[in-house]
């Protein structure tokens, strides 16, 4: 792996973690503030999606079109659950089982279809590290009865999977931007929204005054950090990139505790040691 894609996969860690806690805070806001800051981040990033748009145009085919309308579902879903996830639980339970999931998953279907070996190391660093993120986020015996939270964790993990394997053969495969990608999934999710934002405009005010600051730190770092993970993904596995993206757990159960008065931070912090050690696993392991 390239300092380059390292640096990278570090800028996109520090946006993600910034952008989940600002979600975390509208989580009383649901689908509407999900369909607000997508219509923001469509409008703050169409200058860069433009001029990708232009600069690929001869490139692009219907091939190119199912792709990005591939990205806006599965991230719609992804936004959609993950919302309503914090609606209901904890940034430092629902977010590290979410993640967690993601890359056993990611390498299970990498390894056949991308033709990626992560190696022993890599299987055993990738499978430390879902183990961890998991202890993370476990939650404390008062709350094991409210299942919810991790219901709709899984579910997130499983579409994160899905769009990172789907998003990865888009600009590694083929060879869309990831600029175009991403702005082209944050415009389309804003699309398939918008009647639904039409008829609830009336939330949609009282969330834009209510959360504005989230709604446009969400809309410039979300964008922000899956395009600086997308780049990385053309300069190193998918099978290195998304399991290193899960080191933002260790951001997240700190933020949980320290911005937003979870509990347990220390039993977490002590089980995403398990984190870093999956993460050097899995770097170390590519075969």
């Amino acid at each position: 792996m390239s300092a380059t894609a390292f640096a990278l996969v570090a800028a996109s860690v520090l946006c993600h973690a910034t952008w989940n806690l600002l979600s975390k805070r509208a989580a009383v806001a649901g689908t509407v503030f999900v369909a607000v800051w997508s219509v923001v981040a469509a409008l703050l990033w169409a200058p860069l999606g433009i001029w990708a748009l232009v600069t690929g145009w001869d490139a692009l085919g219907w091939g190119s079109l199912v792709l990005v309308g591939g990205a806006a579902l599965l991230h719609t879903g992804y936004y959609l659950l993950l919302q309503r996830g914090y609606a209901v639980g904890d940034l430092s339970v629902v977010y590290p089982v979410a993640r967690g999931l993601g890359p056993v998953l990611i390498c299970a279907v990498a390894v056949p279809f991308f033709d990626e070996n992560p190696g022993l190391f890599g299987w055993a660093g990738t499978l430390a590290l879902s183990i961890s993120v998991a202890l993370i986020g476990m939650p404390s015996p008062d709350t094991l009865k409210r299942r919810a939270p991790i219901m709709y964790a899984l579910a997130t993990g499983v579409f994160i999977a899905a769009y990172t394997l789907w998003d990865r053969n888009a600009v590694a495969v083929a060879a869309l931007s990831p600029i175009l990608v991403n702005w082209g999934g944050d415009t389309g999710r804003a699309l398939l929204l918008a009647p639904w934002l039409i008829k609830h405009r009336a939330r949609a005010k009282q969330v834009w005054r209510e959360h504005r600051r989230e709604v446009f730190g969400t809309a410039i770092c979300s964008p922000g950090a899956y395009m600086l993970a997308l780049t990385a993904m053309t300069m190193a596995p998918v099978t290195v990139v998304a399991p290193l993206r899960e080191v933002s757990v260790l951001l997240v159960v700190f933020l949980g505790a320290r911005l937003l008065g979870e509990r347990d931070m220390w039993r977490r912090l002590v089980a995403a040691l398990g984190v870093v050690v999956g993460a050097v696993g899995v770097t170390l392991g590519r075969g």
